[in-house]
């Protein structure tokens, strides 16, 4: 298949719950869970442990309608706002801030932080403060030059992205353009945590294949 026959994640919304059971649930297979899930938690954890990310106020923009990528974050930011691409994805959030009883299932990103912190693992705080934490849930758009227009936000102490700079841009030049943007919501001296994927080109939701901006 011709590249540039792909679908685009933010072009082509597919359905969140197809994508959360192929790469992030907890009855994904194993190999798949240890790079989209384990990976970016005890990276996270390690570093928000070390006290090398300070601040109060932090931003998320990531890809699907996921939050383990935040557990380890929680602890150190009382006030955080998720940016998503798709209306299905931002409704799939707020369902799980809401703890309506169809939202996403986290007990195994859960079960990881519980590895992490050993004896100190408090889950249902956690949750409980997961959940109080996260301020906005909103729609962006890279498109704009304020990727949350109408709303204006805050500049954050820390900005964290997970893979979705890789499911959005088409190319290098794009890739700039959009990191560009996503910097100046940033506090001088802020922190931005950024996730990507090596020499990958495409990956694959209900039969159909969706771009990934291959870089090494």
């Amino acid at each position: 298949m011709d590249p540039s026959s792909h679908k685009l994640y933010h072009l082509h919304e597919c359905e969140p719950t197809e994508r959360f059971n192929a790469y992030y649930s907890g009855t994904t297979e194993k190999y798949i869970t240890d790079e989209t899930v384990r990976f970016p938690i005890e990276q996270l954890y390690k570093v928000a442990g070390q006290g090398q990310i300070t601040g109060d106020y932090l931003i998320d923009i990531s890809s699907g309608c996921n939050i383990h990528h935040l557990l380890p974050m929680f602890e150190f930011f009382k006030d955080i706002t998720i940016l998503e691409f798709g209306d299905l994805g931002v409704k799939e959030l707020v369902k799980w801030k809401h703890r309506e009883s169809e939202s996403y299932d986290w007990t195994h990103a859960l079960s990881i932080m519980e590895e992490l912190q050993g004896s100190s693992f408090k889950g249902n705080e956690m949750e409980n403060a997961s959940r109080r934490n996260i301020s906005h849930i909103l729609k962006c758009d890279f498109t704009k030059e304020n990727i949350t227009d109408p709303v204006v936000l805050p500049k954050a102490d820390c900005m964290l992205s997970l893979f979705v700079f890789h499911l959005v841009c088409e190319d290098l030049d794009e890739y700039c353009r959009n990191l560009k943007k996503v910097s100046c919501l940033l506090k001088l001296g802020g922190h931005l945590l950024l996730f990507g994927l090596f020499n990958a080109k495409y990956y694959t939701i209900g039969g159909s294949k969706y771009h990934l901006l291959t870089s090494d």
